[in-house]
């Protein structure tokens, strides 16, 4: 679900912490002379709770709870034993981060394709019914310490099949004709 997520702090760090703004029930007292912050938790809940992204977040921990967090890293595993070594033999294709198949490595794929803008890349992947993201992706240091403007990335999980894996490849050769690559 969009626009939710999950922060966990020790209680004893999260009293040192100042809230970034202020609204709601976050303030406990006003005066003419300032204000002071509620208790522990809703001192960090400002505004109109999102209900609906709190239900959508139960029921997603719920669906890993039932499928098992030891086996979605265990899928994970198959599509990137199945997938990075076919993404490293693509001439002019270069895959960021760890290059290797481990236990630290999930089915996330940055990388660059000599030739074809990120941009450019995802529009053809848009034409044949896959989603990646390209853009500097707010990690601009990262992207300059490898020379380039941009990424494309790619994420695979639990829901995700070999066969999917399979037509991202293809979409990659596809860019590739299309670009005279």
């Amino acid at each position: 679900p969009g626009g939710i997520g999950v922060l966990w702090v020790r209680k004893e760090l999260l009293e040192t912490i100042e809230p970034v703004m202020g609204g709601g029930d976050m303030i406990k007292t006003v005066t003419k002379s300032g204000s002071t912050w509620n208790d522990l938790p809703w001192r960090f809940e400002a505004g109109t709770p999102n209900v609906v992204g709190a239900i959508g977040l139960a029921v997603a921990v719920d669906y890993l709870d039932k499928i098992g967090m030891r086996e979605v890293w265990k899928h994970e595993q198959k599509i990137v034993k199945y997938l990075l070594p076919k993404l490293q033999a693509i001439k002019g294709l270069k895959v960021f981060g760890i290059p290797e198949v481990s236990k630290n490595r999930g089915a996330i794929f940055s990388f660059w394709l000599e030739g074809i803008h990120p941009h450019d890349l995802a529009s053809i992947f848009d034409e044949e019914g896959i989603c990646i993201r390209a853009g500097h992706m707010c990690t601009q240091p990262l992207l300059e310490a490898y020379g380039k403007p941009a990424a494309a990335r790619a994420s695979f999980y639990i829901y995700n099949t070999l066969a999917e894996a399979d037509k991202f490849l293809a979409a990659i050769e596809k860019a590739k004709k299309v670009f005279g690559l």
